[in-house]
């Protein structure tokens, strides 16, 4: 008897329900119902990836491209098994030996996805696909590209310091197969028919409202709304110090001061501040005033979507403005930042904010009162993160006199609003260190480490006294060690700038070997990047493992807005035979970036950046309760200093609790006395 065949609907509905299912039961902070196992974190993220493995599955069978479906769904659930299989914190790192049962069910899912693609490429004629592929891209350049994608497939940082050369060969090996796996299967989907059967273009106001509200869920249930690196505790601290209309507060007393000691905290000439550039601390402060600091930078990364889909737009037409979009919304790198208390969504807002008027500037009345704003925001940006703001200010005057319709009067009238902020800067400077050309930052690195010990550019005495072990391999600052750096922060860009598993920079990489002819402005965002990696290879210190390469924050549009190119240049080599065969390329894209976004992102959530650094809400939880009013608070336990510091008020008066490190020698009979009226009491946290 013939088996009667399954309805696409109903087999479609059956996927949705299962999707439903497992994302129901990801959701769950309960034990599972299935043989009492409790669901770990990671374990509920990666049931949320079989749901939206699912989800798409049966989206593409109701749509009559089940195989689509297939190849999606394997691509979903592949990529993320090797995510699962990834150690997140500081360099991630593939567990190329599965260490539970659970990994063991990874690999299997790997090998189903591998098994998959076999299957649909072998159905696709593999002999004409390769045929093609030499024939559009070239061998040597498909070499190039592969081997591109390897070397920054892994961070070399961490293999260098333990002096583990074979197992960095081992990892590259893995990484780059993996990566070639996600690829086939990709292609593998351009040549069978699409769930999408046309693109219809959407404003940009979407995009911009996904990374608002991406980047809100990430500051909510990622990162608490509470600082989870030492600046952001006297970022915080100097913008309640704005906030109140000071420049600095009281020294506190002196037997509480041993307790206030922080990275960055400065207690000298009877003033007390954080020493930290102020313009991100002003930012901070509107939103202190407010009461809703965390949604700060949710909002400039909206910003900085549309300010970069309408410089792409005017440069390189709408079509290509939308990829830019689309790839700033859903870029992990992007919206981790703006889920943070830190500056680099502010630096990028106001870049952007600058280039947007210099495009709209003329030589007009109007358009140098434009230049100047554009001025004042990279002015700013020298206010905030002062090499990134030389750097970026140096390009776009360039610009200003070189570009169309270039001219000195409008270089001084962008130069005219920088020097208003750099002025207010310097007065800033000499206001708390007696030196216009002192900043508070540099004053405390001499004082506190030696002098020059945080200085640019190469020599035996520069970095951090005593080292950071991994992170600042060895004494001093070298060429060699300038280029393990930026070998480091170019893997860590592969890895965290889109998240997808075939490599964040693939269609960069696309882009220098197949773009061309190139447009002026694609050779300005080269040079941009150039600038910015060159910059910082002088700086003794790569920060690439807490939000990425965050060091390199302003090349985030330049290497987006290539990477949107990149993939032009793919597509005019590949156009389809009809509009269905551009629409099948266009959803493949559409995939990786669902992918980073909701895939990668909420991984990097729950593995990383959660708890990050042990700072921990249960102090502000419990002091918005009011348990410790009018107490002084020493706290014990851990990394809980900084999640208690970060809660003072800088004059330490009125009714607010006062939270003091437990430091073993604080003398509580010296705190009462200092604190009349209070009580002191001590916390030992969890």
């Amino acid at each position: 008897m013939k088996a009667m065949p399954v309805e696409p609907n109903l087999r479609a509905g059956l996927a949705a329900l299962a999707g439903a299912a497992a994302l129901l039961w990801a959701a769950l902070a309960l034990p599972s119902p299935l043989a009492g196992i409790a669901l770990d974190p990671i374990d509920r993220w990666a049931l949320s990836v079989l749901a939206l493995a699912l989800a798409a599955l049966g989206y593409a069978m109701r749509c009559g491209a089940t195989r689509f479906g297939v190849l999606a769904f394997v691509f979903l659930t592949g990529s993320g098994a090797q995510l699962y299989m990834t150690e997140a914190l500081w360099f991630p790192t593939l567990h190329l030996k599965p260490q539970n049962g659970r990994e063991w069910l990874m690999v299997a899912v790997i090998a189903l996805e591998a098994a998959v693609a076999l299957r649909a490429l072998r159905r696709a004629r593999p002999g004409w696909v390769l045929a093609e592929a030499r024939r559009r891209l070239g061998t040597a350049r498909i070499a190039v590209y592969f081997a591109a994608s390897f070397m920054l497939g892994v961070p070399l940082l961490i293999y260098v310091w333990r002096g583990a050369y074979g197992a960095y060969l081992a990892h590259v090996a893995v990484t780059g197969a993996l990566m070639v796996l996600h690829l086939a299967v990709l292609i593998a989907m351009s040549q069978v028919r699409s769930p999408i059967r046309g693109v219809h273009r959407v404003s940009p106001i979407v995009p911009a409202t996904f990374a608002v509200l991406a980047s809100l869920l990430l500051a909510q249930f990622a990162f608490e709304h509470i600082p989870h690196d030492e600046d952001e505790v006297a970022y915080i601290f100097q913008a309640r110090t704005l906030a109140g209309g000071a420049l600095t507060a009281p020294a506190p007393p002196e037997a509480a001061q041993a307790g206030l000691e922080a990275h960055l905290f400065e207690i000298s000439d009877g003033r007390w501040y954080a020493a930290a550039m102020p313009g991100w601390p002003a930012a901070l402060a509107l939103g202190l005033v407010s009461g809703l600091p965390w949604l700060v930078n949710p909002i400039l990364a909206g910003i900085s979507v549309l300010l970069a889909y309408d410089i792409a737009r005017r440069k390189v037409g709408q079509e290509q403005a939308d990829l830019v979009a689309a790839m700033m919304a859903s870029s992990p790198w992007l919206l981790a930042a703006a889920g943070t208390l830190m500056p680099h969504t502010l630096t990028l807002a106001l870049m952007l904010f600058a280039w947007w008027m210099v495009l709209r500037g003329g030589s007009d009345r109007t358009g140098l009162r434009r230049l100047a704003v554009a001025g004042l925001a990279i002015g700013w940006i020298v206010a905030t993160r002062p090499l990134d703001g030389m750097v970026i200010g140096a390009a776009t005057g360039l610009w200003i006199l070189a570009g169309p319709g270039g001219s000195a009067r409008r270089v001084m009238a962008f130069g005219a609003g920088l020097l208003v902020v750099v002025g207010l800067l310097l007065a800033y400077n000499a206001a708390l260190t007696g030196s216009a050309l002192t900043t508070p930052f540099g004053a405390y690195i001499d004082r506190h480490w030696a002098p020059g010990a945080d200085a640019y550019g190469f020599g035996a005495d520069i970095g951090a006294p005593g080292g950071r072990e991994v992170i600042d391999l060895w004494p001093g600052h070298s060429p060699t060690e300038a280029a393990v750096n930026v070998l480091t922060m170019a893997a860590s860009l592969q890895f965290d700038m889109l998240g997808w598993s075939i490599g964040s920079l693939s269609l960069v990489i696309a882009f220098l070997l197949w773009q061309r002819p190139l447009r002026q402005f694609d050779a300005a965002m080269i040079a941009v990047v150039i600038a910015v990696v060159a910059a910082l290879a002088l700086y003794w210190f790569a920060d690439s493992y807490y939000l990425g390469p965050r060091y390199w924050f302003l090349a985030s549009f330049p290497l987006l807005y290539l990477s949107a190119r990149g993939y032009e240049a793919l597509r005019t080599r590949f156009p389809g035979r009809n509009e269905e065969g551009l629409v099948r390329i266009d959803s493949i894209l559409g995939l990786c970036c669902i992918f980073g976004l909701a895939v990668f992102t909420p991984w990097r959530g729950v593995e990383k950046y959660h708890r990050y650094g042990g700072y921990d809400p249960q102090l502000r939880d419990l002091a918005a309760t009011g348990l410790f009013d009018g107490q002084v608070v020493i706290v014990a336990g851990g990394h809980q200093a900084g999640s208690a510091l970060f809660l003072n008020d800088p004059w330490l008066d009125g009714s607010a609790p006062v939270f003091l490190q437990d430091t073993g020698d604080l003398d509580t009979e010296a705190l009462a006395a200092a604190f009349p009226g209070r009580k002191v009491v001590r916390f030992v946290a969890e």
